[in-house]
């Protein structure tokens, strides 16, 4: 009887029953200023396709007081990967601490500085457990 529990059969049925219950147990991560500097970050990758110089002047100010914000925030305690986190807060607050003074910035200096936080926002975003899905995401996937 012992060799018939060993049948990959059985240990087949048993991963089928254990693996719903690993992942239900999984916490869901919530990182409010994550998400509020993210909604930016996308505004920010669409202005700089357009080279949107002034949309990027303009919104510049709030993207770096919100990656600063996440950028100095403790790491979730629920995070998956808590040591990428950090460092992705190290690389956010390096490339935001290059936006001096928006209104008189190199206005490409400025778009590929801007254009380059949704990257990092996404790559934390990952790192930490959160959900990374914007609501044009959900519009492109209903059927029209």
């Amino acid at each position: 009887m012992i060799h018939s529990l060993r049948t990959p059969g059985i240990r087949g049925l048993i991963l089928i029953l254990v693996l719903p219950l690993a992942q239900a147990g999984e916490a869901v991560v919530k990182w409010p200023s994550l998400k509020k500097l993210d909604d930016l970050a996308e505004k920010c990758e669409a202005l700089s396709e357009n080279k949107d110089v002034p949309g990027l002047r303009k919104i510049a100010a709030a993207v770096k007081t919100a990656a600063v914000a996440v950028a100095c925030e403790a790491v979730p305690k629920e995070a998956k990967q808590p040591e990428q986190v950090k460092i992705l807060q190290g690389d956010l607050k390096s490339l935001t601490d290059s936006i001096d003074d928006p209104e008189k910035q190199d206005g490409e200096e400025l778009t590929a500085l801007l254009a380059g936080v949704h990257p990092i926002v996404g790559q934390l975003m990952e790192a930490s457990g959160m959900p990374h899905v914007h609501e044009t995401d959900e519009k492109e996937k209903k059927p029209k």
